[in-house]
């Protein structure tokens, strides 16, 4: 009899810890905070001051640094738009820069917007590469190359 009570109170035990950690909430991979309504705001064009919501995400990348976590995918790269559209486009650059080192599968896309970006500050005045070294006078960027032809192909007599 003493067993069958003793078994009870482990089960009812065994119940009551098993409920209690089914209500702790995960741990999130990454900082969301804002940034999701903000994007869904700007895509519907309903942001109207770009200043104030930059100053929120930069709040949030400062929140996330805090609490040790990470930004999500695109946090960087929304970031960066917000700056170009601010005309800050060394700002820009920089959170272009920091979403291509923290999420490489963007590098393609990313490199994209760091020759817009570019394109941008050279018609600004400022550096017209990513690098920040001013591009010559005259040079074009492509807005799209898909890969870089190899040295003297596509030359008369280049094998």
């Amino acid at each position: 009899m003493a067993y069958l009570r003793s078994s009870a109170r482990l089960a009812a035990g065994c119940i009551v810890v098993g409920m209690l950690g089914a209500c702790a909430q995960p741990k999130t991979m990454y900082s969301w905070q804002a940034y999701q309504p903000q994007v869904y705001s700007y895509l519907k064009d309903d942001v109207g001051d770009y200043a104030a919501q930059a100053a929120s995400l930069e709040k949030n990348v400062q929140d996330a640094r805090a609490a040790d976590q990470a930004l999500p995918p695109g946090f960087r790269a929304h970031l960066g738009m917000l700056y170009l559209k601010l005309g800050q486009s060394d700002k820009a650059v920089e959170q272009l820069q920091g979403e291509k080192l923290a999420f490489p599968e963007a590098t393609a896309f990313m490199d994209f917007l760091l020759r817009n970006a570019s394109g941008q500050a050279a018609a600004q005045g400022g550096p017209a590469s990513a690098s920040g070294q001013p591009e010559p006078a005259g040079a074009a960027t492509p807005a799209i190359p898909a890969t870089e032809p190899a040295a003297g192909a596509g030359k008369a007599g280049g094998a």
